[in-house]
């Protein structure tokens, strides 16, 4: 098996599918498992998260941040300063708050010293913060002004120079002062677990991101093989392919939607601290990649549908939007034929456009009497006989106009081959007269086309009664002729002339045969034995048994034949006859030291045998008439052709169900034979 057969095979798809299954499996469980061990307790352990350098570290912001906001809440709230230190005493760094005569913290704490920290943050009212880190969070030291929805800041100065009012918060003391500092020796087992938390988290994104691709890779070669077999290439479907495309990817949502929905919300108990379901992150992740596995399967029934060209087919929404859109042509055409009909009959077709003027101007009377008679006083009786005259004159209408129709009709039917129609109850007059002689054309057409008929067939009986009778005596003729030559016979010149007589008696017989060969099939006598075929081989085998004359003749054949098969279903000797015969007029009438060009392809769902040669002499013929019996392109007939090659290749090529098309370019002179590809559907 060729690298192509591997690739196809049922055990590559399966590993592939099975390498991207747990490609994602890893990559999830190492992804998640991470984040709930270091995101626990609302993501307290965690302390690194994602920054290029501790000095950015957002948990530092935030442990500043939160002692400033815990320090204003107690000085607000008058805590006692022993009681917010023994609530602290985990909080690594140091810190110091006053609000008036209240304190917290080390007291001994300055500005000066905070600012030498590595991480530090000093807030007074009035929105003043210092700190050395790029963003920290809450508002210390703050208000919420209600009317315009912001954080302020209101102070005893602002309060004496009538400033900013809140009636709800009391103004803080001029001296109010929050202080919090990390010290480098202080920050340093943080760093250490930040760079530890780093080399963890980054070497698990590093290898999630390496499975990723290995399944993104892996999922690229499942789309080029998928559907594919390593013996053709067909487009192989299974029983999931069955699906409607809205079915497919309903599921596909759903399935995914429910399982990645379930593993985030689990996801999110866990990352607040709700550690009894911890239990389910495993089957979680189990549900998450089986659901997974089908999406992926479901995802790849869909591009071998789309490679089965059968996509349209099974997609209900776009083969409804189709559906309408032919309704709609369909309704126009009606529209537009209705309105070309009835220009026609106006405009177009006197006869039908004088009755029509005739039944309106015949209306137009009738109004114009029915007046009369209405204002004489007869208006009951200018009513019945307005009526009256109305329904015989569209009795009258619609019969003549009836009557042209199907006259019209029955001409287009002769035209058309169907010369056993005939015109029966047409209405008294001239169409009736016409009707019975359009009967009577298509009964001398009839007889004539049986006359030809019996005429042709008569003709290839009688070839072929001739060319039987005559096989006999031409063969007596040639082996007497050839015991002739064989013989030293005198004068010498008669050994030459039994020479002659064998080949001209050869040549004889073998118009004789093709004579009875092509009266055979004109006549419908032959016998078509079809079977599977591949054209290839035929056109190999063609090439192998005509090669020795081909080479003789100077000429150089290039051939394009694919190795795959290519079937067809045919007379296995017929079509041999046919590229005998091809080839065969290419060495006799191909311009010497040229090339023979024979190819072999499908297009659009046929196989198509294609064979060009440059001719030696003026192609001044047409090719339509150039397949007929004993019609040469060497107008001379300056050569040993019948003229019947050509004719035999096309009836039997169309015997066996093909089409046979000659053309003409200049000197070129190019034949294809085509055949539907036998057994062309998907599995």
């Amino acid at each position: 098996m060729n690298i192509k057969g591997i690739l196809r095979s049922t055990a590559a798809k399966l590993i592939a599918f099975a390498g991207i299954v747990g490609c994602f499996a890893g990559a999830l469980f190492l992804t998640e498992n991470t984040i709930t061990d270091f995101a626990a307790d609302n993501g307290s352990n965690m302390v690194y998260r994602f920054e290029s350098d501790f000095a950015d570290s957002s948990y530092m912001h935030q442990q500043l941040g939160i002692m400033c906001a815990e320090m204003a809440n107690a000085l607000e709230d008058g805590m006692d300063a022993a009681e917010f230190s023994r609530q602290h005493t985990d909080f690594a760094g140091n810190y110091f708050g006053r609000m008036g005569d209240k304190t917290v913290g080390d007291d001994t704490l300055t500005e000066a010293a905070a600012k030498n920290s590595a991480f530090y943050m000093i807030t007074r009212p009035g929105g003043n913060v210092q700190s050395n880190v790029g963003m920290y969070y809450g508002y210390p030291l703050a208000v919420y002004d209600e009317e315009t929805g912001s954080y302020g800041y209101y102070t005893e100065e602002d309060a004496a120079e009538g400033g900013w009012k809140f009636n709800k918060f009391n103004p803080y003391p001029s001296n109010t002062l929050l202080l919090v500092r990390f010290t480098d020796a202080q920050a340093a087992p943080i760093k250490a677990e930040w760079e530890t938390q780093k080399t963890q988290i980054t070497g698990v994104l590093h290898r999630a991101i390496v499975l990723t691709c290995i399944a993104l890779v892996l999922f690229v070669f499942l789309l080029f093989v998928t559907g594919r077999k390593p013996e053709d290439e067909d487009v192989h479907l299974v029983t999931i392919d069955r699906l409607p495309a809205e079915v497919n990817v309903l599921c596909f949502w759903a399935v995914l939607g429910t399982a990645g929905g379930l593993n985030l919300a689990l996801m999110g108990e866990l990352l607040n601290g709700t550690n009894d379901m911890s239990i389910l992150l495993v089957p979680s992740i189990l549900f998450f990649v089986a659901a997974f596995a089908f999406a992926l399967e479901l995802t790849l029934s869909l591009v071998r549908v789309i490679k089965n060209r059968s996509f349209v087919k099974q997609c209900w929404s776009i083969r409804f939007i189709l559906w309408c859109w032919r309704t709609f042509i369909k309704v126009c055409e009606c529209i537009r034929h209705s309105f070309g009909k009835l220009r026609r009959m106006l405009f177009r077709d006197y006869k039908t456009r004088n009755v029509v003027l005739l039944f309106t101007a015949y209306s137009v009377v009738l109004a114009f009497l029915a007046a009369v008679f209405g204002g004489v006083g007869g208006s009951f009786f200018a009513f019945v006989f307005g009526a009256v005259w109305f329904l015989t004159a569209g009795y009258f209408l619609i019969k003549r106009i009836t009557g042209f129709e199907r006259i019209v009709d029955a001409l287009r039917r002769l035209r058309a081959g169907d010369l056993g129609f005939k015109l029966t109850d047409m209405p008294e007059g001239v169409f009736a007269e016409m009707a019975e002689d359009i009967n009577s054309l298509g009964d001398g057409m009839q007889a004539a086309l049986q006359n030809e008929v019996r005429a042709e067939r008569m003709k290839s009986e009688l070839i072929t009664n001739v060319s039987h009778d005559l096989k006999t005596p031409l063969t007596s003729i040639l082996n007497y002729s050839d015991l002739l030559g064989k013989m030293d016979l005198t004068p010498e010149e008669a050994n030459d002339y039994a020479r002659i007589i064998y080949q001209k008696g050869l040549r004889l017989k073998n118009l004789t045969s093709d004579l009875f060969d092509i009266s055979k099939v004109q006549s419908g006598a032959e016998q078509i034995i079809s079977e599977r075929l591949d054209a290839c081989t035929l056109a190999r085998q063609a090439l192998a048994e005509q090669d020795k004359a081909v080479q003789e003749s100077g000429l150089t054949v290039k051939a394009a034949i694919p190795e795959r098969e290519l079937p067809i279903w045919a007379d296995g000797r017929k079509l041999s006859r046919v590229l005998e015969n091809l080839i065969g007029n290419c060495v006799k009438y191909a311009l010497k030291g040229t090339r023979v060009f024979l190819s072999v392809a499908e297009e659009n769902g046929r196989a198509i045998i294609e064979l060009k040669n440059t001719a030696n002499y003026e192609m001044d013929f047409d090719a339509d008439e150039i397949t007929e019996r004993f019609v040469r392109g060497d107008a001379a007939r300056s050569t040993e052709g019948s003229g019947l090659g050509l004719a035999i290749a096309k009836s039997y090529t169309e015997a066996c169900g093909g089409t046979f098309d000659v053309s003409v370019d200049g000197d070129q002179f190019k034949v294809r034979i085509g055949f539907p590809v036998y057994g062309m559907t998907a599995k």
